[in-house]
């Protein structure tokens, strides 16, 4: 199994493709738009599910608290 946790998500959907893994994706990002968040998606949880794809969480870096 691919270590993908706290890689470029753009990164690990190029090398999941190139293993010819099946993944599925979900985007989290915070309720409130207290912080800016930077235009590039990391992985912060992965897990390979019985069926063989693995579900990837993905979030975007938190910059400076924006008052």
């Amino acid at each position: 199994m691919l270590d993908t946790v706290a890689q470029p998500l753009a990164k690990v959907i190029n090398r999941l493709e190139q293993a010819n893994c099946k993944y599925s994706i979900s985007i989290t990002k915070p309720s409130r738009n207290t912080f800016q968040l930077e235009d590039t998606l990391y992985v912060i949880r992965q897990q390979l599910d019985a069926d063989g794809i693995m579900n990837l969480i993905a979030a975007a870096k938190m910059g400076k608290e924006v008052f």
